[in-house]
């Protein structure tokens, strides 16, 4: 972590690329979560401070993920849903990149049925780690997405292949 924080230090004052980035994601669980639920989609918004003279990012992304539960009765619906709030670091290296995040996930647990509706909260640590290809402001990438949870019914992991388009801040 020292490392990582003086380079973005050392760098700072070479003043990079700013870029605000909309994706969109089809997520497939893993662990546990497959178990309960079917594939998912997700999109978010990650902001991008360019920092130094080589292509590399401070990022701060917020973004919505929602997986149906499986197996249920015509009558009931109920759904995970996780709302990330990450900060992480970007490096691009020609039209590849790579990034990892770190931050917190808000998760929720909803089912609705002929007795009523039933619904559960969690606030837990999440992480992130992708890797994609740029091509003419276009990203598609694959990323792993993880938030940790003391009861395992609240974990939502999964690997996500993501749509994102790159918008300069000049």
């Amino acid at each position: 972590m020292m490392i990582f924080l003086f380079i973005s230090y050392q760098s700072w004052s070479q003043k990079g690329v700013n870029l605000i980035q909309p994706s969109v994601q089809v997520n497939i669980p893993t662990g546990n979560l497959a178990d309960n639920v079917n594939t998912g989609y997700g999109a978010a918004l990650k902001g991008m401070l360019g920092v130094g003279k080589v292509p590399q990012h401070l990022t701060l992304e917020v973004g919505y993920n929602r997986f149906g539960v499986k197996n249920l009765p015509l009558s009931v619906d109920a759904s995970y849903s996780s709302i990330p709030a990450y900060f992480g670091y970007r490096a691009r290296l020609g039209g590849l990149t790579i990034e990892s995040q770190a931050g917190v996930a808000f998760n929720h647990i909803e089912g609705s049925g002929p007795l009523g509706t039933v619904s559960s909260n969690q606030t837990s640590f999440g992480w992130a780690i992708s890797a994609g290809y740029v091509y003419r402001n276009v990203e598609l990438a694959v990323r792993y997405q993880n938030s940790e949870s003391e009861n395992d019914t609240y974990a939502i992991r999964f690997v996500g292949i993501r749509l994102a388009y790159n918008i300069s801040l000049k």
